[in-house]
């Protein structure tokens, strides 16, 4: 009995409908029949909305390194479109003739489009796949935007601008929109001399200009990625406009980390209303919603409300605009793209110049703060409290003084650690024998003065219990109800001498203070003594005395 053969698994399809491909081995041949070239598949570097992107190198070489592969080979199933949109567009766009006569038409030394090097078709496990191999390039501005926190530097925001227009520039000449500009198809030089070009890839929406009436097209409506989406690709149409505007979105999100559609991505209708609200009123909107955004890039939004769907775009006007603010801020096209501000840790100088008009106050406190060790509260700065490796000394700091700044300026000290010599010559154990140290006399006593530690138990005076004085308490005692051999002491509780019995009396004595040993003063002190009292008892009856009978007979007389 055999059992049911088991279907291999088909590839799943992405929620966009495209199926994905199978993953390719490494080392696998591809081949080009129309080119007569071959080249080996690397390692996959990435996965596309329509297929996947390996490293490739060509068939008679085997980088080690994944880094190390010039070319990538994207790859879909014969099902998906995608693909075959963006190889004819590099078949009839990408003539690396045509760049050149560009580039030299517009004085540029370099031009952000990418090098096509090959297509075709093959067949593995079964499966027929289509692929195109391109020039590898670095990372994509989307992940160096994250990396940055979400914030670009102005500069490096209009110079990426400036290189994505001359693409532009080049692709309407050829009758085609992109339609689909955004961080992620942006990429970075990686060879030597281009590290500060940006390169615009990903024409898999790359569609010919409509010259027919602009008609909108419910079938093709928010085309896009819809944070960048045009107004003119929301109903449906690809225009040159659409392209400067998507651009102006992605600029303007550099700048300022979010737009302001952002959070309702999950309604395109939403989004569009927005966009037109937005582009209706432009230079009110962004002073609204953002701060610090350059005039230029206000401009250059007016510019796009100024075109008709149809017009040709002013690209030399487009390029004054981004240059002009370049060269206001001492940068140009050519110059080194910096990602990420200057990490050069600065320092604020916070003066308190608010005073009370009451109050007279001479002395103005100036606070220097880091930056780093700052944060924003209440529109003052305030210091973090952060953990401290090495103790320190604690501040005091007074009560209630939550929205108040330091009095006292916040440093970072750093200790330098002294490193000890070595020595080259050997190192030699030497033991130490420890010895017992007699003990030291005692000092003698000094002049008049009674050494209490040297003296035995003998020798210390006994202190009288009876000996008290009228400023101690214990005179508060001698007023409790006691008998002393018969006698009723006094039941008033009262320390004063002329209240005591007669059994006590006062004398007064001349003696020298305790606490001051070294002295020869004297002074009197008034000492309550106890009298010596005779109790005269009275005499007992012998038993001679007494006629008793004991054990029957009377007691001997």
């Amino acid at each position: 009995m055999t059992g049911r053969a088991k279907k291999i698994a088909q590839p799943k399809k992405k929620a966009n409908g495209y199926k994905m491909p199978a993953p390719i081995p490494v080392g696998e041949v591809i081949s080009d029949t129309i080119a007569k070239k071959k080249w080996r598949i690397g390692p996959s570097i990435g996965v596309g909305g329509f297929g996947e992107i390996y490293s490739a190198c060509e068939h008679t070489g085997s980088p080690k390194k994944t880094s190390s592969y010039p070319y990538v080979v994207k790859i879909e199933p014969h099902e998906n479109g995608p693909l075959f949109v963006e190889k004819h567009f590099y078949i009839r766009n990408a003539n690396k003739e045509d760049i050149a006569k560009f580039m030299k038409g517009r004085k540029l030394t370099s031009l952000g489009m990418p090098s096509y090097y090959g297509n075709g078709s093959h067949e593995f496990k079964g499966e027929k796949y289509r692929y195109l191999v391109l020039e590898r390039y670095g990372k994509d501005v989307w992940s160096l935007f994250k990396e940055a926190g979400r914030n670009f530097p102005p500069a490096t925001v209009f110079q990426i601008g400036l290189q994505m227009l001359d693409v532009l520039e080049y692709i309407h000449s050829k009758g085609y929109v992109h339609a689909d500009i955004k961080g992620a198809n942006i990429l970075m030089g990686m060879k030597k001399g281009t590290e500060n070009q940006a390169y615009l890839v990903d024409f898999g929406l790359a569609t010919r200009v409509n010259e027919k009436e602009f008609k909108p097209d419910p079938k093709c409506a928010h085309n896009g990625t819809i944070e960048y989406t045009s107004r003119d690709a929301h109903l449906g149409v690809a225009t040159m406009r659409g392209d400067l505007e998507i651009l102006g979105y992605n600029m303007l999100q550099w700048l300022v980390g979010e737009l302001p559609w952002e959070k309702h991505l999950k309604q395109p209708k939403t989004v569009q209303n927005m966009k037109e609200a937005f582009m209706k009123n432009v230079r009110s909107e962004i002073t609204k919603h953002f701060t610090n955004v350059p005039d230029a890039l206000i401009k250059y939004f007016e510019y796009i409300n100024s075109l008709k769907p149809k017009d040709n775009v002013d690209y030399s006007k487009c390029r004054q605009l981004f240059e002009s603010y370049l060269k206001s801020e001492g940068v140009t096209k050519s110059s080194k793209i910096e990602f990420t501000p200057n990490k050069k840790r600065k320092t604020n100088r916070v003066d308190d110049s608010s005073k009370d008009e009451g109050e007279d106050t001479d002395e103005e406190t100036t606070v220097k703060v880091l930056k780093k060790n700052t944060t924003k509260q209440n529109g003052d700065l305030k210091p973090i409290k952060r953990r401290k490796r090495t103790p320190t000394k604690a501040v005091a700091t007074e009560e209630n003084c939550e929205n108040e700044e330091p009095s006292e300026s916040i440093e970072k000290v750093k200790k330098s650690r002294v490193k000890k010599r070595k020595s080259l010559e050997p190192s030699v154990l030497v033991k130490v024998k420890k010895t017992k140290l007699a003990p030291k006399a005692t000092p003698p006593a000094k002049k008049n003065h009674t050494n209490i530690a040297t003296q035995t138990s003998a020798e210390r005076p006994k202190a009288s219990a009876r000996q008290v004085s009228f400023d101690s308490p214990i005179c508060e005692i001698i007023g409790e109800k006691k008998r002393v051999r018969g006698v009723k002491v006094s039941e008033s509780p009262n320390s004063s001498g002329d209240i005591f019995d007669d059994s006590f009396t006062i004398e007064e004595k001349k003696t020298r203070p305790k606490r001051n040993l070294l002295s020869d003063e004297e002074v009197i002190v008034k000492r309550v003594v106890r009298k010596k009292v005779t109790i005269v008892k009275p005499k007992e009856k012998s038993w001679k005395n007494i006629p008793t009978v004991l054990n029957g007979r009377s007691p001997p007389k």
